[in-house]
């Protein structure tokens, strides 16, 4: 909570400014100002009033000097905050120990959860599917000579990956031809995973699987790709019905670069 002292401070420190910095301090306050259209979940777990003032005012500051949609990293420190402004102690994940998740938070009804944050603003991204390019790192990708090898991984793989991960939180940026970004904040349960023990070894060696196991391109809920080159897991066509929008934010992207010269 701001008080008086707080704003007069600020009057005085704007006072001090030389004529560059107020250009770029006057971006930051007509982008904060500026008027967001959004949608956000009724009675979202995670989507409080508190989180989406906080997540809001992290998007506007972050568009006040570029264009350029959220990477991952500065949706994890955009979620972290507000996690944090809501009261959900938030903790950061920051060593191998965790590879799966990055960030846990402490929820008043559920606990401590596990989360991986994902972002993403690849074009031609599909509406109704979503994909990750980079689920984790599999560096045994590039070592193992035989089928049953590569079952093996990839089942132990993803049960570690459940055991240790509650959800994907993945952030989505979609662009349009009038200047206009629309994220969309989608909670991707790690149960999506749940029938890779079903898996036989024929089944395995696919370039693409569907899961569940066999299951038709119609009635598939996502599929694995086992990227060799790159020894790395990546999920496509994941079906947006199996998951939960939390918020979707439009904010126009205009720079006022000359506005304040």
């Amino acid at each position: 909570m701001t008080t008086r002292k707080d704003r007069d401070k600020l009057h005085t420190q704007i006072d001090q400014l030389n004529n560059a910095e107020l250009i770029v301090v006057n971006r930051f306050v007509d982008s904060v100002l500026a008027s967001i259209r959004m949608s956000l979940r009724d009675n979202s777990w995670l989507v409080t009033r508190s989180w989406a003032e906080m997540f809001i005012t992290q998007l506007k500051a972050h568009h006040a000097l570029q264009p350029d949609p959220l990477s991952r990293k500065a949706f994890e420190h955009a979620f972290n905050a507000s996690c944090e402004a809501a009261g959900f102690p938030t903790y950061p994940s920051k060593s191998m120990i965790h590879r799966f998740f990055d960030t846990s938070i402490d929820l008043p009804e559920r606990g401590l959860i596990n989360l991986s944050l994902k972002a993403s603003s690849a074009q031609k991204m599909k509406e109704d599917t979503i994909h990750i390019s980079k689920l984790t790192e599999a560096a045994w990708i590039q070592d193992v000579r035989t089928q049953a090898e590569r079952y093996k991984h990839i089942v132990e793989l993803f049960e570690e990956y459940q055991q240790r991960t509650n959800l994907i939180m993945m952030l989505r940026a979609f662009s349009d031809e009038h200047n206009i970004l629309k994220y969309e904040l989608t909670e991707i349960p790690t149960s999506i995973f749940a029938t890779v023990n079903q898996l036989n070894i024929s089944q395995a060696q696919a370039a693409t699987i569907k899961l569940p196991p066999g299951a038709s391109s119609q009635d598939a809920i996502a599929r694995i790709r086992v990227d060799r080159s790159d020894a790395k897991i990546t999920v496509t066509g994941i079906k947006k019905k199996y998951c939960i929008v939390h918020g979707l934010w439009r904010i126009p992207i205009v720079l006022q670069h000359d506005a304040h010269s």
